[in-house]
């Protein structure tokens, strides 16, 4: 099947966000540094006790002869006293891994509530939530990177190559699993492997034209940096750097990223207005027992200002398709640093008229984004929670499309629940994506509709793209006629991103919130070094049904609202309260 039809194929089906960035090493190779945040300025640092763990426990289950009860062992501490030490597709690993020692034992009903627990960390890589879904659906008992050995050689079905380079290939499928970016590279190797991970990315990428980005002058100032990037974290934080020119969320290294510091003071950060606010305070933090409350804005860290600090973050932080997402994520990473060190952050308080500057130990893991409450009763499912607002509207929230046919089930049972009711809300902010969902929008639909416009490489020049449109239609054993209204903000994204871009393109939804993230590329290529390393390519992108690209844009909002930190604290909720007040006033005019 060609390149392009292979991409066609995979919008229909479905969009997935990825796969997992795995930082396997192999038995005896050197154990690798993490690159620390101190003060803004990268150093390097011991791996953390939860990390180093999860390594044994691959080394004692990778091959033939494994060493499970060693494992296991491994594991349930890791789980147990360590997690707030990995980074989230890490810890996904080790509840899978816990699930695969239990099916591979006969102990099913043991095994389940790992893949479970898997599929709960939300920030987790798409490669291993899909061995968590199979894992539920059946036992699971051969993982590719611990069962088919660490060589290229060991894969039964090598990846086809739709581009050879000679020492290096771009392939569409996946390629082979448990490859290590190699520690020991001659100053002739280093540049070998920056020439062909430039020219992979220059005959494979998509968006070089869409984003106007000068490709041949980034090699330049990439190519000047090489020489001072005399070891091998050095040079693959370059090359990191140079994927990250892309400002793709969807363009990523398989095998390698610089782990950023995994511990924080205990304030929960979100961002009003391009501002970061403290939202949340753990009990027991020299935060709470300084007095630091919610509201306060963070003016200062470490003698720096924010902009700047985030600046500074760039470097070790994957790229994204869009300004206000790298700005996220850099607030997350904002107070980061080493377990027990110091950040010294100034506060302006809620009501801006007084600051303070305070030393704070980081004893506790990043914040995580706080639950979305919602004012009345909702029947909760694994994907898809549901209920009646007072008004009688009907209400959804998605919080992930990381299900495939699961997520359109609970869809299903939601909206039988919820036929009768005059209107639908259907509330995808901080979904992050998954797969797409053509089936869900399907059942909002009359008739046959342009819903995308996809445009597809089918050649090494960068206007070398195939433009396919692409039709949705009526599906499932009723519609749902009445207004609609979808809820979407910034961490909107993939193939949340692609259902907004669905929904809006049939004229089916009023869209009501704030910009979605906009990382809507298309399926991937990707490109096997002879280092070893990895990349995974973006090689299309999409349009809404104007020809609107999605991708670094986002899906605008029909009704723009953007809630306060004021509000968020208060527990309102103006983007809910604008589509009750637009949907009834709907229904007066029927």
């Amino acid at each position: 099947m060609r390149a392009q039809n292979i991409i066609v194929l995979a919008v229909a089906l479905g969009l997935s966000v990825g796969y997992a960035a795995n930082r396997h090493v192999q038995p005896g190779a050197e154990v690798p540094l993490r690159l620390a945040l101190l003060d803004g300025k990268p150093e390097l640092a011991a791996e953390p006790t939860g990390e180093m763990k999860l390594q044994e426990v691959r080394e004692a289950l990778h091959g033939p002869s494994k060493d499970a009860a060693r494992a296991k062992k491994l594991l349930l501490e890791i789980v147990g006293q360590a997690k707030d030490t990995l980074e989230a597709t890490e810890l996904c690993h080790a509840y899978v891994y816990l699930g695969y020692l239990e099916d591979r034992a006969g102990n099913r009903d043991q095994a389940i509530p790992w893949y479970h627990k898997a599929l709960g960390i939300r920030d987790a890589n798409q490669w291993i939530l899909d061995c968590a879904s199979r894992g539920l659906e059946r036992p699971l008992t051969w993982i590719r990177h611990l069962d088919e050995g660490s060589a290229p050689a060991a894969s039964a079905n090598p990846p086809v190559k739709t581009l050879d380079l000679g020492k290096a290939y771009v392939t569409t499928e996946q390629p082979p699993a448990g490859l290590v970016p190699a520690r020991a590279l001659s100053p002739e190797e280093r540049q070998e492997n920056f020439d062909l991970l430039w020219e992979a990315i220059d005959k494979t990428y998509a968006c070089f034209e869409l984003k106007s980005i000068n490709w041949p002058e980034v090699r330049l100032r990439y190519q000047a940096r090489l020489d001072q990037a005399a070891t091998a974290n050095a040079f693959y934080l370059l090359l990191f750097g140079l994927v990250n020119e892309l400002k793709d969320t969807h363009s990523w290294f398989q095998n390698y990223r610089p782990p950023c510091p995994t511990h924080g003071p205990g304030l929960s950060l979100e961002l009003f207005n391009w501002r970061p606010f403290v939202v949340a305070v753990e009990s027991g933090s020299e935060a709470a027992g300084k007095g630091v409350k919610p509201g306060a804005e963070i003016v200062e860290v470490d003698g720096s200002a924010v902009e700047e600090k985030m600046e500074r973050l760039r470097p070790c932080l994957p790229g994204r398709s869009s300004e206000r997402a790298s700005r996220r994520e850099a607030c997350r990473y904002l107070l980061a640093g080493e377990k027990g060190s110091t950040v010294t952050v100034k506060l302006r308080s809620s009501d801006g008229r007084t600051s303070e500057t305070l030393a704070l130990k980081r004893s506790f893991g990043l914040g995580r984004r706080a639950d979305r409450a919602c004012p009345f009763e909702l029947t909760r499912q694994r994907f898809v929670h549901f209920g009646r607002h007072p008004s009688g509207l009907g209400y959804m929230r998605i919080e992930s499309f990381n299900g495939r046919g699961e997520v359109a089930d609970e869809f299903d049972r939601a909206l039988e629940a919820l036929r009768t009711t005059p209107g639908l809300i259907l509330d995808i902010r901080d979904n992050p994506g998954g797969f797409g969902q053509p089936r869900i929008v399907g059942r909002l639909l009359q008739q046959r509709a342009l819903v995308a416009i996809s445009y597809c490489k089918n050649g090494p020049g960068h206007k070398d793209l195939q433009r396919v449109e692409e039709h949705l239609e009526p599906g499932g054993p009723w519609q749902y006629t009445e207004p609609a209204a979808l809820l979407v903000n910034d961490v909107t994204g993939s193939a949340a991103d692609l259902f907004a871009c669905w929904l809006r393109s049939a004229g089916r939804v009023v869209t009501i919130g704030s910009t979605t993230h906009g990382n809507l590329s298309g399926v991937a290529a990707f490109a096997v070094l002879p280092c070893g390393l990895v990349a995974r390519i973006s090689n299309g992108y999409i349009c809404d049904a104007k020809d609107r690209p999605v991708e670094g844009h986002g899906n605008e909002p029909d009704v723009s609202v953007s809630p306060t930190v004021a509000e968020v604290l208060n527990g309102k909720d103006p983007v809910l309260d604008k589509a009750v007040s637009l949907l009834c006033a709907k229904n007066q005019q029927h």
